[in-house]
Formats: structure tokens, sequence, C-alpha cells
């Protein structure tokens, strides 16, 4: 009786490759992280010792995915742009991410655009305001492509997933600590999103529904900036120096204006005295949590 000839094992590839055994794993389960030199030479010495497994190819296909921008003048829409570039090489992931920007009140443009990149795409990236006519084409298109929104979630549009945090339960945590500040007297100055977008309308909702709850609302004060940013800057300015009462800044979003505020307080004593929470972890926002310029993300 012939002895059946043994294959080889992961242990047994790994010595024969000179790699360690952990690399020989993420070769045959393709988890990526290993150049393609050392995974030809892993799967070479798979092929010569002889294994059970189906072996990889070695090579993946590449992905081609679309990320689509309407354009605002957030500050957080211009950084995530940003971190797009770099994400491939972040992840190991043999991809190639298209990014179009497209200003944030032409829909029927952004909408067209998707429609004609859909079927030649692996996945297209969405960041943009949640309206019937875009969750409409989005529903639409997901059966031809994978759908991620991105920061903003659009709910009805039958995308596949949704990045990004529950922006309601952050507004609500904003409000807590801004309560918490006031609690023995003081205001909350809430400076008005400038767009409609689902993100800053969950913020802002559930900010106000935590101060509604408790009875409280006289404890907030809206401000709603002009246009121009020169005449928002000094009418805040103006307000926080005449009401000692206002304790707390707080913005839905990340703006231009915001950014402005921020940056007066490394020389405005009216601006620098008050508590400032905002909201996106970055490492922007980090620096100015380090620097003393906002309180709170």
């Amino acid at each position: 009786m012939t002895a059946r000839s043994r294959k080889a094992s992961l242990e047994d590839i790994a010595r024969h490759a000179g790699v360690g055994l952990a690399t020989v794993d993420r070769v045959l389960n393709e988890r990526g992280g290993v150049s393609e030199r050392t995974t030809a030479r892993v799967l070479d010495s798979a092929r010569q010792l002889g294994t059970n497994r189906i072996l990889p190819t070695g090579k993946r296909r590449q992905l081609s995915i679309e990320a689509v921008f309407a354009r605002t003048p957030s500050s957080y829409s211009e950084r995530l742009n940003q971190s797009l570039q770099g994400v491939t090489k972040l992840v190991d992931l043999p991809a190639i991410i298209y990014r179009t920007h497209i200003d944030v009140d032409q829909q029927d443009r952004l909408v067209a655009h998707l429609e004609s990149v859909a079927e030649s795409r692996d996945g297209i990236i969405v960041f943009a305001n949640d309206l019937p006519v875009i969750a409409d084409a989005l529903k639409k298109l997901s059966t031809k492509t994978v759908i991620v929104t991105i920061s903003t979630d659009i709910p009805e549009s039958g995308r596949h997933c949704y990045v990004g945090i529950d922006n309601f339960n952050a507004g609500q945590s904003a409000a807590k600590i801004s309560e918490a500040v006031c609690r023995k007297g003081g205001r909350v100055l809430i400076i008005e999103a400038e767009t409609d977008a689902r993100a800053q309308i969950d913020r802002m909702t559930g900010f106000r529904q935590f101060f509604a709850d408790r009875g409280i609302t006289d404890r907030m004060s809206l401000f709603n900036p002009p246009t121009k940013t020169a005449a928002a800057l000094t009418q805040i300015l103006q307000l926080l120096a005449a009401d000692d009462d206002l304790r707390v800044v707080y913005s839905p979003t990340n703006t231009e204006f915001l950014e402005k505020v921020i940056e007066a307080g490394r020389h405005e004593e009216a601006i620098r005295s008050v508590v400032k929470i905002v909201h996106d972890l970055s490492p922007h926002s980090i620096e100015n949590l380090r620097s003393g310029l906002i309180d709170m993300v």
C-alpha cells in the first residue's frame, strides 16, 4: 500500500519562503498588507511544496470607486476630500477613487453625474444633502452598484451602508455638556446652520430636544449669521461682549464663519471667555483643542 504524500502545512510554507507564519496566513487568506514580491515568494513555495488549498492568483482586481461631493463652504467637506486622497494606501486597497465636486445647489447636475458613472464603478461614495431628488436617484442606482453615504445619511436612498456618527445623539451630547456649564446660570448661543443638510438638522434637533425635555429652552439663544463673514463676526463679537450671561457658543457644523470665530479667540476676550463646543474630530480640531481655541468636540 502506497503512503499518501503529506501536504505542506503553513509552517512548512513559511520556512520554505523565509517569512513568518503570519505573512503566509495573510497571503493565503488574501488579507493584504504584504508586498507583491513577498506574496509571489509565498505562493511559489506553496505550489512547490503542495497544499490542499486553492491558491489565490496573487493579483487583485483594481476597484473603481466614485466619490461625489456636494460642494459646500464647510471646512469639514474639504478635509473629508483630502482624507480620501490617501485612504487606499492606508488600507492597502487596490482601488482608484475618482473625486468629483458639484456645488450643493446643483442637484440636477449631481444626479446626472451619478447616473453617468454608476455602471462603470464598483461603488459610489456620496456626501450630499438628504433631498428627495437625490434619494430617488440613488435608489434607482443601488441595483447597479454599491452606494455608501458618508457623514450625512440619506436613509430613503436604498444605500447599502452609511458611514458616520449618529448626529442626533451627537447633538444631545453637546447639549448635555452645555447644560452642565450653565447649570448655575447662563445661556448657550447657538450658531444656526447655513444649510439644510440632514447631519446639521439632526444635531440641532437633538440639541434642542435635550433642553426642551428639561424645560429650559429659555437658556438657548440663536444667532443667525449674515451672509458676509466679516459682518457676521462683528455682530457675534458685539453680542458676546454685551451679554455676560452667554457662557457657551455651540455650532452644529463647521463653516468658514465658525473658523473665523474660533481664530478670533486668539485675540478677542469676548470669544476666549466662553466655552466653545463644535463637532467633527479631525487633526485640525485636535490642534484647536490643544491650543485652547475650542473646548469640546
